[in-house]
């Protein structure tokens, strides 16, 4: 009886996490003795908060510990405590994919697939389970509408050289933030190396984080945001705030934020069974709410957000954007003085 009993509880958790029966009798059960899984992640905080805090109201006996901050600040701390042989991440999630591809060729990810994975858009998974897509959303332009007009405001990434916005927009650090590197990546593929030039010669005023981005327009504080999350944008005109995103003509480039299990992680079965959860529906809905694209098939998207299949989208491949991604830091650090 105590036998059935257990595995009754046992498939409760399971089914609480989005996992299996064969994964709760064992992962489950050992991930419990860990306790907990430490996410080093770079999604908004409001988000990775609400993320965690759902997960734990659970109570399966596993506590989510974020640490977030921004992609290029977590993957140098990464680098830096593995070069000392200190692994605190159980989980790695950035938006910059060439984190990835170099992770992946230094051996230092474990490939996992979730049993739900197999439904997913396969854009959203690598081919070996070394990462998946956990959310992604295009990099988009804003303005205030208080201070800029509709008739105003830029219809192309190359109305942003216009002299007239000189001293009068933002622009997030690629340094620091892997979504903005991923963009400008995309952007100098498309227009050359001399559209950063350009962009350096209206003086933007320069932020960290692509969120930064967002809370800088709303405020006024700058008329228009040269490039940030559209998933930022969309939050701040739901609460009624007055801005709104800008899908260029020539397309957006497309950012997919992917997550990895990390070798040596002090919680190899947590970090699974929070993998699986954090790609489960429940999960992948909070994501889309927040106006994120997924790759699950079921989510519902919130009205106002603009299908994904109605972008035209800049890609750049992984490949690609790992070569780019200290060129691109580089040229930003020389050209923008900072």
């Amino acid at each position: 009886m105590r036998y059935f009993v257990r595995l009754a509880a046992l498939i409760a958790a399971a089914l609480l996490v989005g996992g299996l029966p064969a994964q709760a009798d064992q992962t489950m059960e050992m991930a419990k003795k860990e306790g907990k899984v430490v996410w080093y992640s770079s999604i908004s905080l409001a988000i990775a908060q609400e993320l965690c805090n759902t997960f734990n109201a659970k109570k399966l006996g596993i506590e989510c510990v974020l640490h977030r901050d921004g992609s290029g600040k977590l993957y140098r701390r990464w680098i830096q405590e593995a070069k000392s042989n200190i692994y605190a991440a159980d989980i790695l999630h950035t938006s910059d994919i060439g984190h990835f591809v170099t992770l992946r060729r230094e051996g230092a990810l474990v490939p996992y697939l979730p049993e739900v994975a197999k439904k997913y858009n396969p854009a959203f998974v690598e081919k070996d389970g070394n990462w998946l897509v956990l959310r992604a959303s295009v990099y988009a332009a804003c303005y205030n509408t208080k201070k800029v007009t509709a008739s105003e405001a830029p219809t192309s990434w190359k109305d942003f050289l216009d002299p007239k916005w000189k001293g009068k927009m933002v622009n997030a650090h690629p340094g620091y933030s892997g979504f903005v590197s991923l963009g400008l990546a995309a952007l100098v593929k498309e227009f050359g190396w001399d559209y950063l030039d350009k962009l350096a010669a209206n003086q933007p005023r320069i932020v960290q984080s692509a969120v930064d981005t967002t809370t800088y327009v709303v405020r006024g504080e700058a008329l228009i945001c040269s490039g940030g999350g559209l998933y930022n944008h969309f939050g701040a005109i739901k609460k009624g705030e007055p801005i709104k995103a800008i899908i260029p003509k020539e397309g957006a480039p497309f950012v997919a934020s992917a997550q990895a299990i990390m070798k040596n992680g002090p919680h190899p079965n947590a970090a699974r069974v929070f993998t699986d959860w954090l790609f489960s529906l429940e999960a992948q809905q909070i994501l889309a709410k927040r106006g994120l694209y997924s790759g699950h098939p079921d989510v519902v998207y919130p009205k106002g957000l603009v299908p994904l299949k109605e972008v035209k989208l800049m890609v750049v491949d992984p490949e690609d954007a790992m070569k780019m991604d200290k060129p691109i830091d580089e040229a930003f650090r020389r050209k923008f003085g900072v």
